[in-house]
């Protein structure tokens, strides 16, 4: 059983003081500012740009900072521009402009910005062995979304007994039916709300069985996409909609050839003993610069993980298909990967993606808005078309990730904050299709919306609305089949077919149990296990458990008189003892003879530590209990070392 948690605590803000209760972060970031002006063949000045790259300034930029320069030139009418939904103001034949001016570089030098972005709220689960157990145990896993924190400590009350792990997961013994309060902490200074639950254990068969019987909090998962649909779709959603328990289940390990090569030429690879630096001429992996980047590819394409479940679960859209786009579009390399189009972030976004996030988004509208300084009361469909366009540039602006003056050339704070935006932009083109099929009078399945959505995100309104216009006419139904064969945008089919054959294909990482790592865990007041009455159980017979081991730890113990790092017989140790202390609390002491002190120990976690002290001489080591079989380890006492002078 697996119970996620997505908890804040608004008191505490170890960035500034914050009363929404938002975790914030102040980035600065100091990078080369040009700026130009934008001129008229005339030489009047329209206006002034200031970019951070080389070359002039982008369409984009040029019309997000300078729509007011723009209307003051007496604009003549145009045709609505493609996406647009509703009538605008007058509108400026903007390919005209720029035919009839040019650029004048004015000056360039170093410029600190300092940039506000929102982190998301720490997850914290808790986990209960689904199959019968020698010793029972509960598992506590804290996830910080935001890859610069790591989670510092899990702490809470087994009944009034305290227990801490000092890092993101806690095996938790129990030896009855218990009430369990935990809570997380992250090195950014803060800590969730404390969750409280309770615990049954039962014996069956002489293993124990676990289970949470009640929680204090629940989070749900609303599919925001398939509620907008409730007019225009029917019959069951996809199998990968669905919402995993925690982030580790999103884990991938594909190979991406890109992936690989980005990560080579931004310096996250070191592949200098490789064969031209592990690269081809066209940046593209050879073979030994993919295998000296493997470990690193995989790490990359699940560093982001929490992240996307965080998005989905606050925008209502599924984790699998974020991280599918996300993989389609980029492999995970949030930079502007195809710079003819000027398409940005982890899903590649551009300004078409962003007019149907603003036109349908009115929280993301007025955010991008309240940075523009400019009136954001009228909706997006009703403000001009110079307005519109510093909003898209606004909205494209705050997800492009590439930084000159950073570290490997990449801003990963703006390509962390940039998944939430892709989630965004997916709900809006739901809606959008939505929109679209109401305008037909037509109803599909949800299978056949998904696919809709899909290609309205990658081709556009009105690549969707025709084909749908064509089925129509024909009196076709208005399925996948009879849509993609009536399509007439470039690559449009082929595209919504290789998402969903990744979304088909995407398996969730369910593991056994979670990685059982060593832990410093310090339970207090824990009871010898208790014989609870047997009740019935659903297994009809145990299951072996494959992370926990039997087996025996040989601690040789000597006093090396003579220096010479060798055990020998004289110098073995009698009458002392040692004290061991297992990561579940249980503790033993055991005697050593002619120098050696046998530990047999049962159902012990693999892997976990096991302290041992030897207390007259109050010598400690630390070891971890092996996959099978016995451990040996060799404690030498060196001699004193004896002053040369006697005071």
């Amino acid at each position: 059983m697996i119970l996620p948690f997505i908890v804040k605590n608004p008191s505490i803000y170890a960035q500034e003081d914050n009363p929404t209760g938002d975790r914030i972060k102040i980035i600065e970031t100091t990078f080369t500012q040009y700026t130009w002006n934008l001129v008229t063949k005339s030489g009047q000045q329209i206006c002034t740009v200031l970019i951070n790259h080389e070359g002039f300034p982008t369409g984009s930029e040029t019309l997000a900072a300078c729509s007011q320069g723009i209307a003051n030139l007496n604009p003549t009418s145009t045709p609505l521009p493609v996406g647009t939904l509703e009538p605008t103001a007058t509108q400026v034949n903007v390919n005209q402009l720029f035919l009839d001016t040019y650029w004048v570089f004015i000056s360039s030098g170093e410029v600190t910005q300092t940039t506000k972005i929102t982190i998301p709220e720490m997850i914290i689960n808790i986990y209960a062995p689904g199959i019968p157990v020698v010793a029972p145990y509960v598992v506590i896993k804290a996830i910080e979304p935001y890859s610069e924190y790591k989670i510092s400590r899990i702490a809470g009350k087994l009944n009034e007994d305290p227990f801490e792990c000092l890092s993101d997961q806690c095996i938790v013994p129990i030896s009855q039916d218990s009430r369990i309060q935990f809570w997380a902490e992250s090195s950014y200074g803060d800590q969730t709300e404390p969750i409280i639950a309770t615990i049954r254990t039962y014996i069956s068969n002489n293993y124990y069985n676990v289970r949470i019987t009640a929680l204090d909090q629940l989070v749900e998962f609303t599919d925001s996409c398939r509620a907008s649909w409730l007019g225009t779709g029917y019959g069951e959603s996809p199998d990968w909609v669905v919402f995993p328990d925690s982030p580790d289940l999103l884990n991938t390990n594909d190979t991406l050839h890109y992936l690989a090569g980005k990560l080579i030429l931004n310096k996250f690879v070191d592949a200098s003993s490789c064969p031209d630096g592990g690269l081809f001429a066209n940046s593209a992996p050879n073979a030994c610069g993919l295998e000296v980047a493997k470990d690193a590819m995989a790490e990359w394409q699940n560093r982001f993980d929490p992240t996307i479940w965080a998005a989905g679960k606050e925008y209502g859209i599924p984790p699998i298909l974020i991280k599918s786009l996300m993989e389609q579009e980029s492999q995970f390399w949030p930079e502007n990967a195809r710079y003819i189009y000027e398409e940005f972030g982890f899903t590649q976004i551009n300004e078409l993606g962003a007019d149907v996030a603003l036109r349908w988004d009115e929280d993301l509208k007025n955010q991008i808005c309240s940075t523009l300084l400019f009136d954001c009361a009228p909706s997006f469909a009703k403000m001009n078309s110079f307005e519109q366009a510093m909003l898209r540039g606004g909205l494209i602006k705050s997800i492009d990730a590439y930084c000159p003056a950073c570290e490997n050339m990449v801003n990963l704070d703006i390509a962390e904050q940039s998944i939430s935006v892709s989630a965004q932009v997916i709900r809006a083109n739901c809606s959008q299709t939505n929109y679209i099929m109401e305008n037909q009078g037509m109803k599909a399945t949800f299978t056949d919306m998904w696919k809709f959505t899909i290609l309205s995100y990658h081709s556009g309104y009105y690549c969707l609305e025709n084909a749908l216009t064509e089925v129509h006419d024909k009196g076709l139904e208005p399925t996948w089949t009879n849509v993609s064969a009536n399509l007439n945008c470039a690559d449009a089919r082929s595209y919504v077919d290789s998402v969903w054959d990744k979304l088909t294909g995407f398996q969730l990482n369910y593991l056994p149990q979670p990685t059982l790592s060593p832990l410093l865990l310090t339970p207090t007041g824990q009871s010898n296990l208790v014989n609870i009455p047997p009740t019935a159980t659903p297994f009809p017979s145990p299951t072996p458990k494959t992370y926990l081991a039997d087996g025996v730890i040989h601690i040789f113990l000597y006093l090396d008189s003579n220096n010479n790092l060798v055990m020998d017989n004289d110098e073995l140790i009698n009458n002392a003892n040692l004290e061991v202390e297992f990561a579940n609390g249980e503790k033993m002491i055991v005697p050593v003879n002619n120098g050696e002190g046998i530990i047999n120990y049962l159902g012990q976690f693999k892997n976990s530590n096991v302290v041992i002290t030897v207390k007259e001489l109050y010598k400690t080591i630390e070891l971890k209990i092996p996959e099978s079989g016995e451990l040996y380890n060799i404690i030498r006492i060196a001699p004193p070392d004896l002053p040369e002078i006697l005071p």
